[in-house]
Order: structure tokens, then sequence, then C-alpha cells
């Protein structure tokens, strides 16, 4: 079968050693490995490093059959800026006119965001007569409202209009919606306009058991990295933070009040490491400049993230209780729990919900710094306690989040509805089509 994969902002393996592939490039190299002519659309702009791969379009092969098409867009300095949307709208001009000529595939699995690479997908399916499957991550144009103050919504919610329109003609122009969780499979479907079909699914995000087999040479220098930097197998009790530190996600002020109420408490036995790069790195920095248990590495590779997890304690999700975050279980929990970490965070909803339910983590409030202060002395005090959850951890990934097995379950329903073909390409849509065809 021929299967296009469509995300736009994904890593890909040469970006970092090792090859940290998420969602969108795990399942392209499973569906390659299972026979398919797999096509990947993507984005020349690394959005991860803000760096540009390729000054003009490029075309690649991976795994055994597979293309890479990478497609020049402009890129952007910081999460949430017009250049931003500037770039999307330019990689998706620019990607229906790169599909306009090329022969259509049996199946389209685009992420979604963005909304114009779903936009276009869902359009090019429905003239082609293929099935489309949009795969929910992030909840656009929601969340461009949230971020601005509350009496600044409804001019928000105007000015955001065309993004509305866009959002609710690809979602309602899918064959199916797969979603991260349950939650965000019903907000797709609230913009779809209809009750849910046998095809839509919620499929969680998931972390590959392969990730953790590195070879020798990196397992042993990322080892010696962590030695070099003091952070060893035995002493303080680990609490860490692996992310990208961009945008407004992260509720950092609380966690470094925590690690000044810790030090005061008992200097030395605790330590925070806030590990990645991003925009707001050295605002945190400077934030944590009083802080002297708090520990920034910068940008990580595939093996020092593993080397640090095994000696770690810990795992810290402190991100703002916004819409999209609340109804998920995001891609740094499901790591942690797949290093048999436990994991504190500050979120409502959903993860703190899995967490509390099979006994592997705990929930504290941003807005009371000593909550994460009594929660993280807590596990340290009562190591049996904590060894507990961190066997729980390691027994909730391999029930519900082993990569290998989540997304071999998105194969299979893509080959089956790619099976069915053309009279499978209408099961989702609704009478809102004509709507769609009349733009395109």
């Amino acid at each position: 079968m021929r299967i296009w994969v469509v995300k736009t902002s994904e890593m890909l393996a040469k970006d970092s050693a090792g090859g940290r592939l998420l969602r969108s490039g795990l399942i392209a190299n499973l569906l390659d490995s299972r026979g398919h002519e797999v096509t990947w659309w993507v984005s020349t702009f690394d959005h991860a490093r803000r760096r540009q791969r390729s000054a003009t379009d490029v075309t690649e092969r991976f795994g055994r059959n597979g293309t890479l098409r990478l497609l020049r867009s402009p890129g952007y300095d910081k999460v949430v800026s017009l250049r931003r949307f500037v770039d999307h709208a330019i990689w998706g001009w620019r990607f229906s006119r790169a599909i306009a000529s090329s022969a259509p595939p049996d199946i389209i699995f685009c992420a979604y965001p963005t909304i114009e690479s779903a936009f276009v997908s869902v359009r090019y399916a429905a003239r082609h007569r293929i099935p489309v499957v949009l795969d929910l991550r992030d909840m656009w144009p929601d969340i461009f409202v949230e971020a601005v103050p509350r009496r600044a919504r409804p001019l928000a919610k105007l000015a955001a209009a065309p993004f509305y329109w866009l959002a609710r003609r690809a979602c309602r122009g899918a064959t199916a919606l797969f979603g991260i969780t349950e939650e965000f499979l019903a907000w797709g479907l609230r913009y779809a306009g209809r009750a849910r079909n046998e095809f839509d699914a919620a499929y969680p995000l998931a972390f590959p058991r392969a990730d953790f087999h590195a070879d020798a040479d990196a397992s042993g220098n990322a080892t010696r990295y962590w030695d070099d930097l003091g952070v060893t197998t035995v002493g303080a009790f680990k609490t860490v933070l692996v992310g990208s530190l961009n945008g407004q996600r992260y509720e950092m002020e609380s966690v470094f009040a925590a690690a000044r109420r810790l030090h005061q408490l008992e200097p030395g036995a605790y330590q925070f490491l806030i590990c990645g790069d991003g925009e707001n790195l050295e605002r945190y920095k400077r934030s944590a400049a009083d802080c002297p248990d708090v520990l920034f590495s910068g940008w990580l590779g595939p093996a020092q993230i593993r080397a640090l997890l095994s000696r770690s304690h810990l795992g810290l999700v402190p991100y703002r209780n916004t819409p999209d975050f609340m109804m998920s279980v995001p891609n740094k929990a499901v790591e942690y729990l797949a290093a048999g970490l436990p994991v504190a965070t500050s979120l409502r909803g959903t993860l703190p919900q899995v967490l509390h339910a099979n006994g592997c983590g705990s929930q504290f409030d941003a807005a009371q710094p000593e909550t994460l202060v009594e929660l993280i002395r807590q596990m340290r005090q009562n190591p049996a306690a904590h060894a507990q959850m961190a066997e729980r951890a390691r027994e909730l990934y391999e029930r519900e989040f082993i990569a290998e097995i989540v997304y071999t379950r998105v194969a299979e329903r893509l080959e089956s509805m790619a099976a069915v073909g053309s009279t499978l390409s209408t099961a989702g849509r609704t009478s809102d089509d004509d709507t769609l065809h009349s733009h395109t």
C-alpha cells in the first residue's frame, strides 16, 4: 500500500544522535517495516532546535523503502509568534502545491495540528476519494484563545475565526479521527459535528522499548557525562524535568520555590535537574540563580536522557492547566513511566487521574509550592513506598504505553481502512462536504 504520513514539526532520526523519533516518525518507520510504500511529509525547519535542516526542498530515503519529503518553510524563533503562523501557512501552501500532481496514496495519516496541513490533506483526499485520518495531538485553535487574557478573548476568538473555519472543515471532512486520549477524540468529534464512527479511536502517546537500548559507547559516554557533573547513582534525591523550554507551558516558579525550601530544610539532600533547551532557558537560569540544588544541563541526546532517568527518583510534569494539557497524558510523563519513575504533576484532569488510579504518581498545587515540597520529602523519607510507586510506574508503561504495541494497533487500523479504499473515503464526512469542495 501507498501511505502518506503528514507531520511538519517532529524530530528526524538525523536531528539527534541515536535517532529520537516521536509518534509520526515511529509510525512511519513501522509502516515501512511492514512493507508499505511510505512517504513522510515534513518541514525543513527543525521545531525542537529552531534551525533549518536545509535551504531547499529535500527528498531522502528512510527505512526499507520509505521516502522523506522535506518542504521548505521559513521557520520562527518563538513558539507563540506571528512568524510561526506564517511558517505554517507557507508550509501548507507548499504542501498543497507539491501534492497537486502526485499520484494519490491509498490512505493519508495526518497529524493535527497543523490546521493547514490537516485541511489540505482532507481536501486532497476528498478530491481523490481516498480515506484520510486526522491524528489529534493539540487543541488548535482553542489554545490560541486560551493564551490571551480573559478580557481579550472575545477579540482573540474573532481574530482566530479563519482557523476555526479550517478546523471544522478538516474534522468534518476526515474519514476518521484518532485522539491521544478519549477526551481529545471527543473534542475532535465536536468540531466534526458528528457521532463517533467505527473507525474513530484513541491511541495514547507511547514510548518505544527500543529507546532504552543504546550502543555501548553512547551509554558509557552518557554515564561519564553525569558522573562529571556530580549527578551520581547515590546521594541526593533527584527530581528531573526533561523537555523543550519554550512557550508559556511550565509552572517553573513553583518548582524553584520548592527547591529553595528543600535546600533550607536539608541542604544537599535534593537535586533538581532541568534538562533541555529553548527560548526560556536563560530566564529560568536567572530565576533559579539563588537555588544551589537546581542544575540546568541544556540539550541532551537520547543516551544522556536514558542515563539520567536511570539515576533519578521522580519525573516532573509541571505544566500549566490549559485545556489541552488537562486532557492529555503528555509524552514526558510516558517517558518517565517507561524509566520506572513516579510522576509529580501540577496538572488537573486526565494525567493525575491515571497516576492516582495506578498508584504511580502524585499531584501538587503550583499555587502552593509547599505541596511539592511535602510530596518530594515523603518520597525520600519512605524509600519502600517510593520503590513500590516506581514498580507500578513501569507496570503501567508495560500495560498501556509501549510504542511497539500501541502504534502497531494504529498501523493495523490504517491498513484495514486503506484496504477498503474509496468506499470508505466518505465514512466520517458530514453534509458539510459540499462546503469543503466549494473552497478547493
